[in-house]
């Protein structure tokens, strides 16, 4: 794949995600490079994630708060991205989902890609404009959920959106109190 076709795979995801997961499933990579993939995506999403935590002005008065460490955060991105996998397979089959662990694997790192993308956009209006910062990452959030949504229907072969969802909040059930676990200062 070279760039222009990524930037296009992009767009296509962006547009419309049901035709963008097809041709992502279509792509067949192998293991290795789907947890290269994975290695890749944990490592620059740590990078802009530390970013964003550096760059976010402190309120005058206020104590900064010292940075999470590298491991931690590394962690916590690989732990999160390797359940939320684990459980859209799980749940999904569980309610007559066809998705393998790879197909799913596939879908969500590129869906993690383009979320580090969106990040990096975040941390430069973070930089220039602060106050559109919230509006953006809320932006993101709505943007990856539509996107979620159509590609474990997809890869499930559901025919419906709401199995989809469905699959989303149970998901978020089982995956929630384990990264609740991962972060040392969760509310536990």
């Amino acid at each position: 794949m070279t760039i222009n076709s990524l930037g296009a795979l992009a767009v296509l995801t962006i547009r419309s995600p049901d035709q963008a997961a097809r041709q992502l499933l279509s792509l067949k990579p192998g293991r290795e490079g789907l947890w290269l993939a994975f290695a890749l995506a944990v490592v620059l999403n740590c990078l802009v994630q530390l970013g964003i935590d550096l760059s976010v002005p402190v309120p005058q008065g206020q104590i900064a708060p010292p940075p999470e460490s590298v491991p931690v955060v590394l962690l916590r991105s690989a732990g999160a991205m390797l359940l939320s996998i684990l459980a859209f397979f799980v749940v999904g089959k569980a309610i007559g989902g066809k998705a393998s662990f790879d197909d799913l694997m596939v879908l969500t790192v590129w869906l993690q890609f383009l979320q580090i993308v969106a990040l990096v956009m975040t941390l430069i209006l973070s930089l220039t404009m602060p106050f559109l910062m919230m509006m953006m990452l809320f932006a993101t959030a709505i943007l990856s959920l539509y996107i979620t949504l159509h590609f474990l229907n997809e890869a499930h072969q559901f025919g419906s959106l709401w199995k989809s969802f469905a699959v989303i909040l149970l998901s978020a059930l089982i995956a929630v109190p384990f990264v609740l676990y991962l972060t040392p200062a969760a509310p536990v």
